[in-house]
């Protein structure tokens, strides 16, 4: 009898992780506002997700809208990543606004990366029925070797973009520095 509590406490638990491994955002509405997230050092990384699903993530039915959300890292080899109402993993975006005003990703030193993505879905992605707004979105990578890279309502792996409006207003993306790079992509299907 303890054998099978045990059994099956084990099986109730497996089945709630591989559920909790495919993110969903269905039907809701996510508000932030102000949001600051900071890195500082060596090796350093910071990673801000806003209304993101992720491993079969889908944005279905819901609202995302961010304003002046800030993610910075500075140090040598440092790494920004920010996010706003992105789905990877077979992402999709269905029926859905996702909104970004005054957003700021800055990655500064040697070998720094700053990636920053709205309205964005990858692995198989889909943007179908949405509006992506992106206001003021500033993306930056500072120094040696920096790369910076922002990408804007739109889909990558097989990318589908599908009765869907975006708009980026005043949106920036600089690397700065010997041999960086920058790529800026706005309402693009890869």
């Amino acid at each position: 009898m303890h054998t099978t509590r045990k059994l099956s406490l084990l099986i109730v638990l497996a089945i709630g992780s591989a559920a909790a491994m495919a993110g969903e955002i269905d039907g809701s509405t996510v508000l932030s506002s102000g949001s600051v997230n900071t890195s500082a050092g060596f090796l350093s990384s910071a990673n801000q997700n806003i209304g993101v699903a992720e491993q079969n993530g889908k944005i279905k039915n819901s609202t995302v809208i961010v304003n002046g959300a800030t993610n910075t890292a500075a140090g040598f080899l440092s790494s920004a990543t920010q996010s706003v109402g992105r789905a990877t993993g077979n992402g999709e975006i269905k029926n859905s606004v996702v909104v970004g005003t005054g957003l700021s990703n800055t990655a500064a030193g040697f070998l720094s990366s700053a990636t920053q993505e709205v309205g964005f879905a990858k692995g198989n992605g889909k943007v179908e029925n949405s509006l992506v707004q992106a206001t003021g979105a500033v993306n930056t990578a500072a120094g040696f070797l920096s790369s910076a890279n922002q990408q804007i309502g739109g889909a990558q792996g097989n990318g589908k973009l599908k009765n869907s409006t975006v708009i980026a207003t005043g949106s920036v993306n600089t690397a700065g520095g010997f041999l960086s790079s920058a790529n800026q992509s706005v309402g693009v299907a890869k």
